[in-house]
């Protein structure tokens, strides 16, 4: 049985003639009719019956025609997917973020790219920062929205700065202040994100230099757990400032080391050498675009010193975006690698 066999079948019973439905389909009376000798032989059931001048269905077709309409349905949805696939226009994009990163960027930007886009499917991954960049280099995702690393070998776009914050409560001694130091941090009880996230590296590493032992009481993966115990007096929350603390009991104060804020650029990232989907390109552009205007801890812009900006200096490669993007009073660089197709 072929495919062609039941496109026949249906228009037979639809037209109710031969005639008709040998014309709507383009071959000939007698050709049509024995495909559908052809398909009554293969099936043992008789497909039509003579009513006057005309056809009907008979009664142990009913069902036959009802699924050969389900299975045609099926495979014409098949094939438009296919060529929206070639068009890039369809398709899975895999991608890794930190959970306040998917809550506060990739959920409300993912709602707005996709209404146009109803046949791309985006699968999120929760992972810390840096991890995700990790799983970027495995090929276990397409993009990830990271803390760049000096080492790594993948390529991207800059985003966002994101700014180390320690969250208190409103009484706390330090939530008045304007920013605070690694060094005043000393004697608290903190409450950490585990390793893998950048600002936990960030913030570790700054207190090494700084000759700090941390007295940290509680690791966790997502921030919003931290922020709940600094509300119950449990001690000082470590957060990036890509968490929203509005509405919360508490307060944001971004950290500094030696009078330099604590801090990086967020990217989002890709592997030159792996395959990316035709449509990472849109959506690395929206993206960018998006975030221009709407990230979380801009208002950290106003109390702390800038983030060290991106070296953007390499010369950009082929890839996905084509647009420059915007930091808040600045251009952004970017690079831009191959992408497979």
């Amino acid at each position: 049985m072929e495919l062609r066999h039941l496109r026949y079948f249906v228009a037979v019973a639809e037209a109710g003639a031969f005639s008709r439905a040998a014309a709507s389909l383009r071959i000939t009376q007698p050709a049509l009719w024995r495909q559908i000798r052809d398909l009554q032989a293969e099936l043992g059931v008789p497909l039509f019956e003579r009513v006057g001048r005309g056809l009907r269905i008979t009664s142990a077709s009913e069902g036959l025609l009802r699924r050969s309409r389900e299975l045609l349905s099926g495979v014409d949805r098949l094939v438009e997917h296919a060529r929206a696939v070639r068009g890039g226009e369809a398709g899975d994009l895999r991608i890794a973020a930190t959970p306040q990163v998917i809550q506060n960027v990739l959920a409300p930007f993912l709602t707005r790219y996709l209404r146009a886009r109803p046949d791309i499917d985006v699968h999120l991954t929760e992972e810390g920062g840096v991890r995700s960049g990790e799983l970027v280099e495995r090929g276990e995702v397409h993009l990830g929205l990271a803390i760049r690393r000096g080492e790594d070998r993948l390529e991207g776009r800059p985003l966002f700065p994101v700014y180390v914050v320690a969250v208190v409560t409103p009484g706390h001694r330090l939530a008045r202040r304007a920013t605070v130091d690694v060094t005043d941090l000393r004697d608290e009880r903190l409450l950490v994100l585990r390793q893998g996230f950048g600002t936990r590296e960030m913030f570790a590493g700054a207190c090494r230099v700084a000759h700090v032992s941390p007295r940290i009481r509680l690791e966790a993966g997502d921030p919003q757990s931290l922020i709940a115990l600094v509300e119950a007096g449990r001690g000082v929350a470590i957060v990036p400032s890509t968490v929203r603390l509005a509405g919360r009991k508490v307060r944001g104060v971004p950290v500094l080391h030696a009078r330099a804020s604590l801090g990086a650029w967020g990217w989002v990232v890709w592997h030159p050498e792996r395959f990316l989907p035709a449509f990472a390109s849109s959506f690395v552009d929206g993206l960018v675009e998006y975030t221009r205007r709407n990230y979380p801890g801009r208002w950290l812009e106003r109390r702390a010193p800038p983030a060290p900006r991106p070296d953007t200096t390499a010369a950009p490669a082929a890839g996905p975006g084509a647009g420059a993007p915007t930091s808040p009073g600045a251009r952004r660089g970017r690079r831009r690698p191959r992408r497979s197709a």
